[in-house]
């Protein structure tokens, strides 16, 4: 038999999701600026998403490993 320690719960399944999400919108948000006609908003808005899910993913992983 397997060990089945190593596997993930939904719980890190859904924080690494979120994260690779998060990544993606802040390293894809200034190509998509600088294809834009018009940059200003949609770089924030999907900087600001990113950086939101980054965190928000990293803050969960945390306080599950000091529970």
């Amino acid at each position: 038999m397997e060990d089945q320690s190593h596997l993930k719960t939904w719980r890190e399944r859904l924080e690494d999701a979120v994260r690779e999400i998060g990544t993606l919108f802040l390293a894809l948000a200034p190509l998509d600026a600088s294809l834009s006609e018009n940059p200003g908003r949609f770089l924030l808005f999907f900087v600001v998403l990113g950086a939101s899910f980054v965190a928000w993913a990293i803050l969960n992983e945390r306080r599950r490993r000091h529970d």
